[in-house]
């Protein structure tokens, strides 16, 4: 790494904003002079929103790490086959892959320089002659959102790589010599203390929420603060806390870099993080849509949640998103459908995570008392968004409402309201395998519904959520059962996420199930269910050390049968490699080969 790559002018200048909560969909489109750039506010701006285009835009995991920071997560977990060959979650699941591979170096890269874009904008801020507008000191805002930015980088840097290099404070020059930016790894816990350090700092000089429809899309108060509860959380989790299997990942001087001591305090911590930020900012509510039924309320709160933009609940997004990339993946090859009706059936559920929602009388579907089996043939049942009952198989029948957000199965109507479309996988099915010549058909017998346009996947143009409520709930949760078990708040906010998702609570009540023995496993059943789709998934697995067990295989149905022949036998869809060197991504081999002092990551 002799020079480290700075975003020249030619490449900070972006479009200025076109229009309300728009802000982190602007790209770079200009050439001014370093002085003209930071000269005015106009042009700040444009800056400012460079600083953030390296944030995630999970939307495009169809082509993860092709120019973006949109990792191949869904794909790459257990909540679905990402069947488009081209795919990169499939050299992930294939174990095809290593530190000299494309993606692991882009994706360091980008972080990299979405870092040094911040630390260059905040050592230029100070340039601008017409900044404090009406009495807002708008060098001192945008100078702490582009240092949130810069502390979020490297958070994501750090979930994915673990240890990294922390570069400082100052911006580093294009020419640097070598001498002066060949550094080693710091310790994990120098990068979350310096991490959240930095986003404790920001808040004194950030609003605490948006304040109006220009706010939306930048960092402020609640946004850092939600963050920081993210990164200790990782922190607290088991592959960082005191993991054994990194006794051996030193720097070249001995320098132990994930520490060989498990603290229950960093589980602490995190609880305490999470519980600030639901007493310091009451205004985040969890989003509640009102339909006819108790059930229909909880199945369009759950599924507007993603659709409605700036709702009660979200914390973080992108306004004005390009979605259509997710939704083609998403939308099943109806061979009987146009336009938006007629996706690319790629991105296929698994049916580990069709197990894993919850029956409507809030059971788990491996409790006896729950009702659910795979075997017990079909039942006329009316799905929540359908104008008719329709013949299913009964492992579809008495789900709760999050089941039928997320997945469409067969024989359930298409989502779009104006369309007449049944959807069927089966073999000759109109979205099945035998009516498609190439791979656009789903490998697991479903497709991914959540986050999925009513009107089909041809409409875009509305918010990619970063962070909303119902996160920081499960968040707070897990910390707290894991540093204060019986804690009555435990109980108190799984409950909430259980209430408005319209199953049972637990607790002591007539209609109450009884409170889980094993506190742990609840919450990461709920979290599983609740957050699914949102690129949680794969870093929970990782983060909780049971990847090597739930990324072996993907279960789906027989796809090449039909329903009276076997289509709904469960089998083995994709076998699946994860070693133990899979928790992390390997540092770039370039890096290493160029800076001597970084060491790889174990088993790379």
């Amino acid at each position: 790494m002799k020079k480290i790559y700075i975003f020249t002018i030619a490449t900070l200048l972006v479009l200025s904003n076109a229009g309300c909560k728009k802000f982190l969909d602007q790209v770079p489109n200009d050439r001014l002079t370093f002085d003209e750039s930071f000269a005015t506010k106009a042009t700040v701006d444009q800056l400012l929103a460079n600083v953030y285009s390296t944030l995630p835009d999970e939307m495009q995991q169809r082509f993860p790490a092709n120019g973006y920071t949109a990792g191949p997560w869904t794909g790459a977990s257990d909540e679905a086959d990402y069947t488009l060959p081209s795919s990169f979650s499939n050299n992930l699941n294939s174990g095809n892959w290593d530190a000299t591979t494309g993606q692991v170096n882009t994706m360091w890269q980008l972080y990299y320089r979405g870092i040094q874009a911040s630390s260059n904008f905040m050592a230029n801020v100070s340039k601008c002659t017409d900044c404090n507008l009406n009495g807002v000191d708008f060098i001192s805002r945008y100078y702490n959102e582009a240092r949130a930015i810069r502390a979020i980088y490297y958070y994501y840097l750090l979930r994915q790589y673990g240890p990294v290099i922390l570069l400082g404070n100052e911006p580093i020059a294009a020419d640097a010599p070598i001498e002066t930016i060949s550094k080693p790894r710091n310790s994990f816990d120098e990068c979350v203390d310096y991490i959240v350090s930095e986003l404790d700092a920001v808040t004194a000089n950030l609003p605490a929420i948006p304040v109006s429809n220009d706010d939306y899309g930048h960092v402020n108060k609640a946004v850092a603060q939600a963050y920081k509860v993210q990164v200790l959380l990782t922190a607290a989790s088991p592959l960082f806390n005191g993991n054994t299997d990194y006794a051996n990942l030193k720097n070249k001087d001995g320098k132990q870099l994930i520490s060989q001591t498990a603290s229950a305090e960093k589980w602490k911590r995190a609880a305490d993080a999470a519980k600030s930020f639901i007493t310091t900012f009451p205004s985040f509510t969890l989003y509640v849509k009102t339909g006819t039924t108790p059930f229909l309320t909880a199945f369009l709160s759950c599924r507007d949640v993603m659709l409605t933009d700036w709702n009660s609940e979200v914390i973080f997004a992108k306004g004005n998103a390009d979605i259509t990339n997710l939704q083609y993946n998403m939308a099943p090859n109806h061979n009987n459908g146009t336009g938006g009706d007629k996706g690319g059936s790629f991105l296929s559920v698994s049916q580990q995570l069709v197990r894993a929602y919850f029956m409507a009388n809030g059971r788990s579907t491996d409790d006896p008392l729950s009702g659910y089996s795979e075997t017990g043939g079909f039942t006329s049942f009316q799905a929540p968004d359908d104008n008719a009952a329709r013949q299913v198989s009964n492992m579809y029948v008495g789900r709760e409402p999050r089941f039928y957000v997320g997945v469409t199965y067969t024989n359930r109507k298409w989502i779009n309201p104006n369309s007449s479309l049944i959807t069927s996988f089966e073999f000759n099915g109109n979205a099945g395998k035998g009516s498609i010549s190439n791979t656009d058909y789903s490998g697991t017998g479903y497709t991914q519904r959540k986050n999925l346009s009513l009107s089909g996947w041809s409409t875009g143009g509305r918010t990619n959520i970063f962070i909303r409520l119902a996160e920081i709930y499960l968040d707070y949760i897990e910390a707290l059962n894991e540093s204060d078990p019986g804690n009555p708040d435990i109980l108190i906010y799984l409950n909430k996420i259980r209430e408005r998702a319209g199953v049972p609570q637990y607790g002591a009540g007539a209609n109450a199930l009884p409170i889980p023995a094993d506190m742990r496993d609840a919450i990461r059943r709920e979290r599983r269910v609740e957050l699914a789709f949102e690129s949680h998934r794969y870093f929970d697995t990782r983060r909780w050390k049971i990847a090597e067990t739930t990324d072996k295989v993907i279960l789906g149905l027989n796809i090449q049968k039909n329903a009276a022949d076997g289509f709904y036998n469960v089998v083995t869809t994709e076998s699946r490699v994860f070693d133990k060197k899979h928790y992390l991504w390997p540092i770039p081999n370039g890096e290493v080969q160029k800076v001597p002092l970084v060491v790889q990551n174990t088993g790379w």
